[in-house]
């Protein structure tokens, strides 16, 4: 699988490194399928004798707690350390504490194994102990646990790290909220069910899970490869033997069959991805079972290249990346009159829908939804050197579009859709085309798009009327191939509220244009391979975005002014994250950092993203930083990343999805979440909003725009002041726009103030009448006050 997409050639003097940006997008969602391989057992208990003793400290293990967090206040650890010097002791260190374990506990398992060591009888250390006199601070959820072996001579090693949870995390908004459905996931990505490529995630995260956030899985399916084969004619198979092999690789590392098992044994939500995209191809030819591979043997079936050609399936081999590239020369049309590729589409995901509409309707509780085909573009992954789709049915359905005929006149041929609800509100005539093109077409048949691309700064492409009906028609494309994906499965029965797309959101890169909102969106200055966002959004589901990097982060240009999750939110509310990562694809040898990721999931919370699926929990692991074979943008276990999910899971426990939450960073992390003090002072802890009043007592905090607060989503507002703080009233305004007056919410004093685990809670008698671009809030302390620690701002809708 190809990530690294910024090695491709290209042209001085001119923007050609815009035309690998949409390459680098539609590069990021085969992860799953092979780059997970490479380290996938490396957090899977190994046996004593599989232990490797390092030269700089003692060896041993952390056997209990086996999971990555245990509920404080009380905890047990136990497990066994050796040295050749001998073990001194095994401290248990929580933040600046020590205490010791008891060591010399029987071991003759470690002794059958580890001959030679002082001490290998009895090497094991134990440990009971009840941390309620050592209280953690104002705000910790949760706590680092090391586990630190001592030889005899001073050398220490760590032998492991847990997070020892806070049990108040989960008593702090259940006053003041209800639980939502459906709650918030966290998915990680993974394949290789039976290869044990999901181990240990039922228990992992265990403690993380409350009523509103939940932990999962995604698992792809690929049901246009994993077949009956042509014997079979290509039937989709559940029940896949992944002992199949395409030279020395697996064809495919999952069946249905064997997720849906594991997600009902192991009580694991699921996200199903079926994918018979660009990403569905097998690494290599196997026609025998892969029916991509057979529909490819015929040209028709594929997208052409301006020069009416249809590459080779490895034509793009030399993409680099974290694994050999996958097929990616040819790429199946997506036009109307490609019957075959529509007919075993169709089926197959049909087929593989029908089962997964059983799995639901026996356990809805572990069915969170299926995401569609990943980076559904036009080929781009030939950087501008070619074009696509001149595909002759294409072409025949760019004309009627164009016209308003056949189809979008309902006049569809047999076993063609009907794409009347597609017509263009102005067809044009043939005249109109050929003034657009500067062409003279004689008859429909002579209409031709265009198939040169002129950089010349006098007559660049993206400002040709002609380059723009084709630019529409290819999104257009996009569109109408989400929503048959999303229709067929409505057909089969699951529900439009837990289908997804998957479209690729790559920031632009160099003098790159924002990619498009609408399908009438202006050209861009590059091959946009046909993607918009609003064309992403399947008729029956709900958006779906693949984001690394700066769109992580939500950091990417946009053509309306708007942030990329803001963006996201207004095209569809219900929106999702379905692949995931905060590190930056054209900077892959950089670890991405915890405040990045902080920022991350706070923003696509406050969004109301229903879920993000990060890469991956049998990806690289964290430990192996900088190692060979590393890959960052597949990293998650022992990540900043994951570390910083730990923290934002505890801060949101029992908080309604929908809900916004500023927490101003976390005791690892100082943020001031962009708020900002429009009287007094704010000074940034990790955690906490400091605050300064001025000399009147007062204090006045302004939030940060864009938050298209809806006036029903404004029922409560929370201010996490300490108890003992002493408050006089707390007023809160909103206004629409930066140029409106501030309008008062509320007015609160005494009573009004409700003291609740999570802070000050107040209630708006009025809401308004247009969404909220931003919020202030004033608090009088009745005399000057410095230093005042806010924990956090919270607004959740009234119950």
């Amino acid at each position: 699988m190809n990530r690294d997409r910024t090695r491709t050639g290209g042209r001085a003097g001119t923007l050609r490194v815009v035309a690998i940006v949409l390459g680098i997008a539609v590069a990021i969602s085969g992860a799953e399928f092979y780059a997970l391989r490479q380290s996938r057992h490396v957090d899977a208990p190994q046996p004593v004798a599989q232990q490797k003793a390092p030269i700089e400290g003692p060896i041993g293990a952390v056997d209990t707690p086996a999971e990555d967090a245990v509920m404080g206040p009380r905890v047990h650890v136990s497990g066994w350390a050796l040295d050749p010097a001998g073990i001194a002791r095994v401290e248990i260190r929580l933040e600046d504490r020590r205490f010791d374990a008891n060591i010399g506990v029987a071991r003759p398992d470690v002794a059958q194994v580890k001959t030679g060591f002082p001490q290998s009888e009895h090497a094991g250390f134990d440990f009971v102990g009840d941390f309620t006199p050592y209280p953690a601070g104002p705000g910790v959820d949760r706590r680092i646990l090391s586990v630190v072996a001592i030889a005899q001579d001073g050398r220490e090693t760590v032998l492991g790290r847990k997070s020892v949870i806070e049990p108040k995390a989960f008593a702090r908004w259940r006053e003041v909220a209800q639980g939502s459905a459906p709650p918030f996931y966290l998915l990680p990505a993974l394949s290789g069910i039976k290869l044990g490529g999901a181990h240990e995630l039922e228990s992992h995260y265990a403690d993380y899970v409350s009523r509103t956030t939940q932990v999962g899985m995604r698992v792809p399916i690929l049901y246009l490869r994993t077949t009956k084969g042509a014997t079979g004619d290509y039937v989709f198979d559940p029940d896949w033997d992944i002992e199949r092999r395409c030279g020395d690789r697996r064809i495919a590392e999952d069946s249905l069959s064997a997720t849906l098992d594991y997600a009902t044994k192991n009580r694991l939500p699921v996200l199903l991805t079926l994918n018979g995209g660009i990403w569905a191809d097998a690494s290599c030819d196997v026609p025998v079972w892969d029916i991509n591979d057979k529909l490819e043997q015929d040209v028709a079936n594929c997208q052409w290249n301006e020069k009416n050609q249809v590459m080779p399936d490895d034509a793009r081999k030399d993409l680099p990346g974290s694994q050999h590239a996958p097929e990616l020369g040819r790429s199946l049309t997506f036009n109307i009159y490609a019957r075959d590729v529509r007919h075993y589409k169709k089926r197959n995901l049909q087929q593989a829908g029908r089962l997964v509409v059983a799995f639901m309707r026996e356990h809805p509780d572990l069915f969170v939804g299926v995401t569609l085909d990943p980076d559904t573009y036009l080929n781009p992954f030939f950087g501008e050197t070619q074009w696509y789709d001149y595909n002759p049915g294409t072409l025949k359905q760019f004309r009627h579009w164009l016209a308003g005929t056949g189809p979008y006149a309902s006049s569809a041929e047999p076993d063609g859709p009907d794409l009347s609800s597609y017509r263009r509100r102005k067809p044009l005539t043939l005249a109109e085309v050929s003034k657009l093109a500067k062409r003279e077409f004689r008859s429909w048949n002579d209409v031709d798009p265009p198939r040169a691309f002129s950089r010349d700064s006098a007559h660049p492409f993206w400002l040709d009327p002609w380059v723009r009906e084709w630019e529409m028609f290819r999104r257009h494309l996009v569109k109408l191939h989400y929503d048959e994906l999303s229709q067929w499965l409505t057909e089969v029965g699951i529900p439009r509220d837990r289908i997804w797309s998957a479209q690729g959101f790559m920031a632009p890169a160099g003098k790159a244009m924002p990619f498009a909102l609408a399908i009438d969106s202006p050209v861009k200055n590059y091959d946009s391979g046909g993607m918009s966002v609003e064309g992403s959004k399947p008729k029956y589901g709900h958006l779906g975005g693949i984001i690394y990097g700066a769109a992580a982060v939500n950091d990417v240009p946009m053509e309306n002014n708007r942030s990329l999750f803001a963006t996201l939110s207004a095209v569809d509310p219900g929106f999702a994250i379905v692949e995931y990562n905060t590190a930056d694809l054209r900077a892959p040898e950089v670890p991405p950092s915890y405040a990045a990721a902080y920022r991350s999931l706070r923003d696509l919370w406050n969004a109301g993203a229903r879920f993000v699926s990060p890469m991956a929990w049998n990806g690289s692991n964290g430990t192996l930083v900088g190692k060979p074979g590393y890959v960052t943008f597949t990293a998650w276990r022992n990540t900043p990343l994951e570390d910083a999910a730990g923290d934002f899971l505890l801060a949101r426990a029992d908080l309604p999805l929908g809900s916004r939450l500023w927490t101003f960073g976390t005791p690892r992390h100082a943020d001031d979440d962009g708020w900002s003090a429009e009287a007094g002072s704010i000074a940034l802890a990790p955690g906490t909003l400091r605050l300064t009043t001025d000399a009147g007592g007062r204090i006045a905090i302004v939030s940060p725009r864009g938050l298209a607060l809806a006036p029903e989503r404004i029922g409560h507002i929370v201010a996490g002041f300490p108890a003992e703080a002493t408050i006089r009233s707390i007023n809160v305004y909103a206004r629409r726009a930066a140029d409106t007056p501030w309008q008062l919410l509320t007015a609160a004093r005494g009573s009004a103030m409700t003291a609740t685990a999570a802070g000050r809670r107040v209630t708006p008698q009025s809401a308004g009448t247009s969404p909220a671009d931003q919020l202030k809030i004033e608090i009088d302390f009745g005399e000057p006050a410095r230093d005042v620690p806010l924990a956090r701002i919270a607004v959740l809708a009234a119950r």
